[in-house]
This record gives structure tokens, C-alpha cells and sequence, in this order.
């Protein structure tokens, strides 16, 4: 199992460097987002986990600088293996185009050999836009490599994250955007992490329902994770 987690993980980093349909470019967009997680495990061995996430989004493109959007993430886990985790969250958001309802259960599979970590997830998000009255759901496959660099609080991350098999009532899209990750975490005590990472939202189809465009955001986060 442990050998298929990181078969994978590369897999889809390949298939997400295929470009899938050409597009007419606008000038991309610059991002500044910022995150604030808690979280806290309890429960036999820790297998249990709950917590709350907020971040902020905000965007400069064609000249303007606005808020992107702001949103809260409750969320609740459980660790059935040493290896596999299913989790399910919420996000209440506040956008620029109303106030959006998002709700993500997932499953992620991880495997540790030496400095290094893999990971691959599958989420399921649906959306509901208050503002149109209507519903969409994507698939979400994340495939993350994190390499630890020895006798320092340092571990370099890579990870990709394709958006595909977008669908609504009357509409399908089978590839939207991928998301490309680079970047470091820093653990400054055993209890708190800063990670500052870069992500390029690559839009595949810009007719897509969930977010209609023909540009892409490079993206600056900043996260703060709080282990209770």
C-alpha cells in the first residue's frame, strides 16, 4: 500500500504538467493570502482531531486591489490507520461575489520513508453560491511531497493539486485549474509552525461554472498552524 501512496503521488504531478486546452491570455493576477490554523488531537492514540481555520484572500488584477474573499473552515478528523485519515470540513465564506457555503469530505493516504513524506488526498468540495442559487461539485486530487532537512526545524514542500470532474446541474467540466505548491515550513517550537509557500492556480478551461476566467494567480500565503 505504502508503495502505491508514492506511485501516486508522482503520477499525478506528471498528468498535471499536460496542458489540456489552449486560451486566450489576460495579464495574471498577484495574490496575498494569509491563514491562522488550530488544531487539536485527542481521543484514543490521538486518533481524533478537530479544528478551526481562517484566511483571508486578497488579489490585485487589471488594475484593481480588492478582497478576494475571508472564510472560516471548521473541521473534524479521524486516523483510522497509521497511513490513511479521512476528514470532513466546512467553510463559510464571504466573497466577492456573496456569501458561499463549502463543504469538503476527503481521504488521504501518507507514507514516511527516511527525510522524506508523500502524501496523496481526495477531496470531494460542493459548493453552494447564495448569490445564484445554485450548486456545483469538483474533485480535488492533491499529490505532496514534504522533504525534511536533517538537524533543523526546516522541510522543504512540493505538492500539485488538479481541480477535474466539475459538475452542476446541467453543466460538466472534466478539467478546471491545477494548483502548484512550493515552499517551507518552519517549526519554531513543537507547537507552532510558520509556512510561507508560493502557488500558481493554472486555469485550464476558463469557461468553467465555478470560476469563469482566462488568466492565472500567482500567489503569495502565509500559514500559522497551532497544535493545542
Amino acid at each position: 500500500m505504502n508503495k502505491r501512496i508514492v506511485l501516486l503521488t508522482f503520477v499525478f504531478i506528471l498528468l498535471s504538467l499536460i496542458p489540456l486546452k489552449a486560451k486566450e491570455r489576460e495579464e495574471d493576477a498577484l495574490c496575498i493570502w494569509s491563514t491562522t490554523v488550530i488544531k487539536k488531537s485527542f481521543g484514543k492514540d490521538n486518533r481524533w482531531g478537530a479544528g478551526i481555520l481562517q484566511e483571508y484572500r486578497h488579489k490585485v488584477h487589471d488594475g484593481t486591489s480588492k478582497t478576494d474573499q475571508w472564510f472560516m473552515r471548521p473541521s473534524v478528523s479521524y486516523n483510522a490507520l497509521p497511513w490513511l485519515k479521512f476528514q470532513y470540513q466546512v467553510d463559510f465564506a464571504s466573497t466577492s461575489s456573496g456569501f458561499n457555503l463549502r463543504f469538503m469530505p476527503e481521504i488521504s493516504f501518507s507514507h514516511k520513508t527516511g527525510n522524506f513524506s508523500f502524501f496523496f488526498r481526495q477531496r470531494v468540495m460542493t459548493t453552494w453560491k447564495t448569490a445564484y442559487g445554485m450548486n456545483n461539485t469538483v474533485m480535488r486530487s492533491r499529490a505532496k511531497v514534504d522533504y525534511r532537512i536533517s538537524d533543523t526545524p526546516l522541510s522543504v514542500i512540493f505538492a500539485v493539486e488538479p481541480y477535474w470532474g466539475e459538475f452542476s446541474k446541467d453543466h460538466f467540466t472534466w478539467f478546471q485549474k491545477c494548483r502548484w505548491y512550493a515552499g517551507v515550513d518552519i517549526k519554531l517550537t513543537d507547537n507552532l509552525t510558520f509556512s510561507p509557500h508560493y502557488n500558481c492556480q493554472a486555469y485550464h478551461n476558463h469557461r468553467s461554472i465555478y470560476n469563469r476566467r482566462s488568466y492565472d494567480d500567482h500567489v503569495i500565503y502565509f500559514t500559522f498552524t497551532v497544535k493545542l
